[in-house]
């Protein structure tokens, strides 16, 4: 672990314990290869471990530069292995003579209970919802410690239920227009910023990986 993250490994734990079980705090080493977490608590929130890869969000927020503009993001949704919703923020660690974070904070709650209730009262009162989500994208929910091929699988589902598809239909019938659409979902979602997914999508297609990137070239 780099050096500089040292301070934050120490908090990891504290945070863990003052915040409650329902709380799980990350620490990214950005410094490494692989930009693994390097410290976790309360990890039953995600299922990750230590040595868990960045999500495709996280990906997203660097290779947008996201850490020029604000120190931290907030407010945006993601989604446990269970399927429990989770509101998370990230906290950018920066280094004097370093314009790239050296790790990243990233503080997971869980508000299943929360969201059921709320939206519940919402509906009885005839309230709108309300976005206060800061990370702006349609649908921001990023699923977290996912292995990659669950996260396709996840993500390649909600395209069929909104192109009207039955859950049993197999992917693999779609005709070339369909599974262009499929992939375009799946771009959309930053499933391409993982490595390996040119891949895995190819094969769960049932087509070549040139093909992919010839459907991503038409977008």
């Amino acid at each position: 672990m780099y050096k500089g993250l040292e301070p934050y490994y120490k908090m990891v734990e504290f945070l863990g314990a003052a915040l409650g079980e329902n709380v799980e705090i990350a620490l990214h080493d950005l410094t490494s290869e692989e930009r693994e977490v390097v410290a976790l608590a309360n990890k039953h929130i995600s299922g990750r471990e230590i040595g868990a890869k960045l999500s495709n969000l996280s990906l997203h927020y660097l290779e947008t530069k996201q850490y020029e503009k604000k120190e931290y993001v907030v407010n945006y949704k993601t989604a446990g292995p269970d399927g429990k919703l989770l509101k998370s923020a990230t906290y950018f660690i920066k280094e004097e003579g370093n314009a790239f974070p050296i790790g990243m904070l990233c503080i997971n709650v869980n508000i299943s209970d929360y969201e059921y209730i709320q939206s519940t009262l919402k509906r009885i009162l005839g309230i709108k919802e309300n976005k206060d989500v800061e990370y702006k994208m349609e649908n921001p929910i990023e699923i977290l410690s996912s292995p990659l091929d669950e996260m396709v699988d996840i993500y390649i589902k909600e395209c069929l239920e909104q192109m009207g598809f039955p859950s049993y239909f197999l992917v693999e019938r779609l005709n070339v227009d369909e599974k262009i659409k499929v992939v375009k979902y799946l771009q959309e979602k930053g499933t391409f910023k993982v490595k390996g997914a040119i891949v895995l999508v190819a094969e769960k297609l049932a087509v070549s990986e040139p093909t992919i990137y010839r459907y991503l070239k038409k977008m």
